[in-house]
């Protein structure tokens, strides 16, 4: 069969879309897909389509990959705020307005002020655990981390978590391509009453701001433009936190499962990293690259356009591939490789790039390199728990990649405990 016929959502290609990924790369760098969006594979190709914001755009609002919403799903949506283009769907001079605002709240001063409650929940969380000497890695702590910092700076209250995954969770499994219509209407129920909870805490944080990132948003003015020194409006500001919500934790746990199960498959790396911090960093830029949590996000072409040398008509759909164009020998040598010290690992696409690159990497990487740090400083000897049927599971999506299980076991070291960790990193 062509590569060219194959289907992105088949669960051969989604349990590992490695071995594709190099044939589209190799054989049809850019082709329509049976699906009927085209996609784009290699690195150069992808980045020089997210930078053009003149010939394509992030308005998905009237292109649907999976079909125009039904009835019955417009009539729950209307129970909600609606959607509106902001961050991700928007396109400039809007996109921009909006993007300054959000920059506003993950300044490097906010992040910088957050290391400290990070490590302390990366601490508490292994504090459950550490004496058990086995730990089901996603669950127990790659989730909690992201989340609850992420929770934390949005105002949720930690009694309401387990609903504050649920919504994170019930918002990104649309994407996944393979949700059947009672499933993306109990999906759209769920992002309706998150909306109404979150509407509550934008208003309990008009009355009362805190030193916090959801009062930052709340509070935030544009800057120029024909709205200078307006606020948001609440259908605007859910959007922004539903944004934040999904980025500010789904795609972190990804990344810490991710490279923790990389370091386990090359054990001489693992030992570099355990024996030197210093090299996480690099760790995260290249667990970013090899296990880009998100996949692939689209654009819209707004004129006949040529991508790779593909005529592609205006209002056509192109999938955007950061996944595979991740792993393009072209621009990192012996790309399918893991290599911890990989020198231009941080050029990885997994936040994109041009004017939708992720407001909140800095957050990101910072969660990112505080998590390995606590994982790797208060244990040793790491190894797959084999006495687990599966100790290793994977959720299948096509735009989002990661783990749903690790299964680990570990020695606890215990010259580092949490309060020792903590003056080491002061």
């Amino acid at each position: 069969m062509s590569v060219t016929d194959e289907i992105l959502v088949s669960p051969e290609v989604l349990e590992c879309p490695y071995d594709f990924y190099r044939r589209v790369r190799d054989e049809a760098p850019v082709h329509r897909t049976p699906m009927g969006f085209f996609v784009v594979s290699r690195y150069e190709d992808v980045l020089s389509v997210v930078r053009d914001t003149e010939r394509f755009s992030s308005d998905m609002r009237n292109s649907f990959v999976s079909g125009p919403p039904s009835d019955e799903l417009r009539a729950i949506e209307a129970e909600g705020y609606g959607r509106v283009s902001t961050l991700l769907t928007a396109d400039p001079p809007v996109h921009t307005q909006f993007r300054a605002l959000v920059n506003k709240a993950f300044l490097p001063k906010r992040v910088a002020q957050l290391e400290d409650s990070i490590r302390t929940i990366a601490d508490d969380l292994v504090d459950a655990w550490i004496d058990r000497g086995r730990v089901e890695l996603v669950t127990e702590f790659a989730v909690g981390l992201p989340l609850t910092v992420i929770a934390d700076a949005l105002g949720v209250d930690r009694a309401d978590m387990p609903r504050f995954k649920q919504w994170s969770d019930d918002s990104v499994a649309p994407l996944s391509g393979l949700l059947t219509p009672e499933q993306q209407l109990a999906c759209a129920r769920s992002r309706v009453e998150m909306q109404h909870y979150m509407a509550e805490r934008c208003r309990e944080r008009e009355a009362a701001p805190r030193d916090d990132l959801l009062s930052d948003l709340v509070h935030a003015r544009f800057d120029g433009g024909e709205r200078a020194g307006e606020r948001l409006e609440m259908t605007e500001l859910l959007s922004v936190i539903e944004q934040l919500l999904v980025a500010g934790n789904e795609t972190t746990t990804k990344m810490i499962a991710a490279g923790m199960l990389l370091l386990l498959e090359h054990p001489e790396q693992m030992a570099a990293v355990q024996a030197d911090h210093s090299l996480i960093p690099n760790l995260v830029e290249e667990a970013l690259r090899l296990e880009s949590p998100v996949q692939m996000l689209p654009r819209v072409a707004k004129v006949d356009v040529e991508v790779g040398g593909v005529a592609i008509e205006a209002g056509s759909v192109l999938m955007m591939m950061y996944g595979c164009a991740n792993r393009d020998d072209a621009k990192y040598p012996d790309a399918a490789s893991f290599d911890h010290a990989r020198a231009n690992a941080r050029t990885n696409l997994a936040f994109g790039q041009g004017p939708h690159f992720c407001p909140g990497a800095a957050l990101a990487r910072s969660e990112g390199r505080i998590a390995f740090e606590t994982l790797l400083g208060r244990a040793a000897d790491w190894a797959i728990d084999d006495s687990v049927e599966q100790p290793v599971r994977r959720e299948l999506s096509m735009t989002l990649r990661g783990l749903s299980g690790l299964h680990l076991t570990f020695v606890p070291n215990p010259s580092a405990t949490a309060a020792n960790a903590s003056e080491d990193h002061a």
